[in-house]
């Protein structure tokens, strides 16, 4: 049970540490927000909020709960496999939320291009800014899954030492 806590306590701190970094981008006024815009607009209200803290805070969800499901079998696989399998848990879920925020925010703000030969690009665009973004938050986990493993085992070392 021990186990259990370290580890969702490890990957909620881990998960608060890899989402700093959007609300500093998103409310220093770079140019990221207008990328994360090309997935998907809210508004010029909403979009710092989605992006600077919905979004960072469904980062820590799904750390959060891709530790809870690696948790039972930590005891009984390799370091690397519990990383890869935190890694790939959160990577799918975070992948497959991006195409469909962007997909929800094209039909709900309609699908226009200024030229219609345009429209193409913008699709392609935007899908190349969901996979850079997929990719950066990729290595990120990955890094951290390290870290949060590494962490977890070495309480449940001591826990079995005491």
């Amino acid at each position: 049970m021990e186990t259990k806590n370290s580890i969702t306590k490890y990957a909620i701190i881990a998960g608060f540490l890899v989402c700093a970094i959007f609300p500093l981008l998103i409310f220093l006024k770079t140019s990221f927000i207008d990328l994360c815009i090309q997935i998907s607009d809210f508004g010029t209200f909403w979009n710092p909020i989605f992006w600077g803290i919905l979004f960072p805070l469904f980062l820590v969800f799904l750390f959060w709960k891709s530790a809870q499901k690696i948790s039972p079998s930590l005891n009984q696989i390799s370091y690397f496999q519990a990383c890869s399998q935190f890694s790939f848990g959160v990577s799918s879920k975070l992948i497959i939320t991006l195409f469909t925020i962007y997909i929800i925010g094209k039909f709900a703000s309609g699908m226009s291009a200024p030229l219609q030969s345009q429209f193409l690009d913008q699709i392609i665009f935007s899908i190349l800014i969901i996979l850079f973004l997929s990719f950066i938050l990729m290595i990120l986990t990955f890094l951290s899954s390290l870290l949060i493993v590494k962490a977890s085992q070495n309480t449940q070392a001591l826990n079995q030492t005491k």
